[in-house]
Parts: structure tokens; sequence; C-alpha cells
């Protein structure tokens, strides 16, 4: 799949709209369309409204986390690919995100290049 900035789909989905502000604000400037949700009920019905290339999710939310919202585009196979953040990070929410199929995982600690970086590298596999 070749990346096509301008056509790129991006669903960020977190509790804290500072960081979702952060996040369009940032993938806006490369070049992606970012829309947002600032929760997983919200994230389904924008899923639903329309394809996403991909969806950044942060894992503690409520009252639907990042985990039900993984399962549920998995469960739809829907081909949006998931990179899970959390500003929490743990081996065992590594391993979970891994084994649920989330394409990566990232605290929310990385640097912004680094999270490019990840988005870049998950949309081209």
């Amino acid at each position: 799949m070749s990346i096509e900035m301008d056509s790129t789909r991006i669903l960020a989905v977190d509790d804290e709209e500072n960081f979702l502000a952060l996040l369009r604000r940032t993938l806006e400037k490369e070049g992606f369309e970012v829309n947002t949700a600032l929760s997983g009920e919200e994230a389904v019905r924008l899923l639903e409204e329309g394809p996403f290339d991909l969806a950044l999710i942060d894992i503690r939310m409520a009252p639907m986390d990042g985990f039900s919202l993984l399962e549920h585009i998995k469960r739809r196979n829907l081909d949006t690919k998931a990179i899970m953040i959390t500003a929490y990070p743990s081996a065992q929410a590594r391993l979970r995100s891994l084994q649920k199929k989330a394409s990566a995982f990232l605290a929310k600690t990385v640097s912004l290049d680094e999270l490019k970086r990840t988005i870049r590298q998950t949309l081209s596999k």
C-alpha cells in the first residue's frame, strides 16, 4: 500500500481533549486527514460513517476502553490499522495490545518524531 498523505484518514481516540488537539495539529501538518473522538462510543459512530486507514487509540477510557474499541474494529473486519497509545505503559498492556492485533503500542511520552515514524511504518505494512 502506498501512502498518499492527502487521502490517508486517521482517527485519533482519546478522552483528553488537549492530547487530541496536539495529535490533530501534528498529523494535519504532515498532510493526513484527521478526525477525533473523545470516547470509544464516538469512535464507533465515526467508523460506521466511513473508512479510516489508521486509528490511534488510547487504552484507558470509560466506559468503552481502547481494547474494546480495538476488538470492535477487528470483529467488524474493518481494514483500519490500530496503534494503541497510553499514559500508563506496561509490559502487560503491550502484550495485550499485540495479542489483540494492534499494529503498534506507544507511550504518550513518545516524541512526535517517533509517533510520525511509527504511523508511517504502520501504514506502509
